[in-house]
């Protein structure tokens, strides 16, 4: 994992590798600082951070998302399963298939998917809505509640506790992300009385 107290940081908030060589030293070892470097020679200077960021955000993810899956794959689950899990025990246990899929911001296909493989691996079951008939509701069972106390567990103590960053940076880190999503009206400010939903290493210890 990336040692956080790495080298200093230049002007557009890329590390300078090995301290003292630029943004140049890295730029054979990463694509990004290439295209970087490519789009300020072809005089694209006003939106080579913009594409710097947006493709480390997009290779980030891509990281994150492969890590999560390696330390969910012992326990026969993927982040996105764990996603489904996570938002029906935190909502009583149960929720119509058409708002799952809201709050998990996918296509409604790819929510009766995650469904039909974790009902198969016995960790929901579908019930019919008592009043609409229209709907479907997922619900968590016993063995998926116990799954996804595992899953928290492991992801909490593999990755969710050390990004490679510090604490600070953390915190800075989620406020420019929220700021960015909020820019692109991914997420709405909260109401003021409102609080927080509480993480869930803090539900879980």
């Amino acid at each position: 994992m990336r040692n956080a107290a790495a080298g200093p940081v230049n002007d557009i908030g890329l590390d300078i590798i090995g301290g003292d060589q630029g943004v140049a030293g890295s730029v054979d070892n990463d694509p990004i600082l290439e295209a970087y470097h490519l789009w300020i020679a072809n005089g694209w200077e006003e939106s080579a951070d913009g594409l710097a960021a947006v493709t480390s955000i997009m290779r980030v993810n891509q990281v994150l998302a492969k890590r999560a899956d390696e330390i969910l794959s012992p326990i026969e689950l993927t982040f996105s399963r764990y996603e489904v899990l996570v938002r029906l025990h935190f909502n009583d246990g149960a929720l119509p298939l058409a708002h799952l899929g809201k709050l998990l911001q996918v296509h409604q296909t790819s929510v009766t998917s995650l469904i039909d493989r974790l009902e198969a691996q016995g960790l929901i079951k579908r019930t019919p809505h008592p009043t609409d008939r229209r709907s479907t509701i997922a619900q968590i069972t016993p063995s998926g509640r116990s799954q996804l106390q595992k899953a928290i567990k492991r992801l909490n103590s593999e990755l969710f506790r050390d990004l490679g960053l510090t604490g600070d940076e953390v915190q800075t880190l989620i406020a420019l992300l929220t700021k960015l999503r909020r820019s692109w009206s991914d997420v709405e400010r909260c109401p003021a009385h409102e609080e927080p939903a509480p993480h869930l290493s803090k539900i879980t210890g």
